[in-house]
């Protein structure tokens, strides 16, 4: 009888605790939407891209000033770079992560865009990117927007390098 009533007793317990249907579709809306919701589509990202000289994003856009990120080295190709910091209340608002490899030593860059085009932008709080490299450096630089701002646009280097991966987490409320 024992064996009969624990699971009864269980599952009963377990419907009293857990919120019904009702209890969701009850729920204040305007709390659910006082916040965009972020989505990994919200980051626009170029694929990682082998460069020549003359096809550099510093090339085709003389005019744009760079903002070097905060560069933290951890060992021959890991480097981490930063911007702002997390605050309390502050959330992962996208991450992306891509990585690709070459035949050959190449030169490379990616773009990333906060939001996307159909995104609407939460202000940014901290930005964190690690980058694994075959090359021994790598730089990282907002080219729009920044931390503070409901906007972020960023570039990716590294020169002569056969593999690259990163990963970027972008914090904001």
């Amino acid at each position: 009888m024992l064996l009969v009533l624990l699971p009864l007793l269980l599952l009963s317990a377990s419907s009293i605790a857990a919120p019904t249907q009702l209890q969701f579709e009850s729920a204040s809306p305007s709390a659910a939407q006082s916040a965009p919701q972020q989505r990994a589509s919200d980051l626009d990202f170029t694929p990682i891209t082998a460069v020549k000289e003359n096809e550099r994003f510093t090339d085709l856009n003389p005019d744009v000033e760079l903002v070097a990120l905060k560069k933290e080295k951890h060992g021959k190709g890991n480097i981490v770079f930063t911007a702002g910091q997390r605050i309390s209340g502050d959330k992962l608002l996208v991450n992306n992560y891509d990585d690709e490899s070459f035949t050959k030593a190449v030169d490379l860059e990616v773009l990333m865009k906060y939001p996307s085009a159909s995104g609407t932008g939460s202000t940014l709080t901290s930005i964190e990117i690690y980058v694994d490299s075959s090359a021994n450096e790598a730089d990282a630089y907002f080219t729009a927007g920044g931390i503070g701002k409901t906007t972020a646009s960023l570039l990716l280097t590294s020169d002569q390098t056969r593999t690259f991966s990163y990963e970027a987490f972008f914090y904001g409320y």
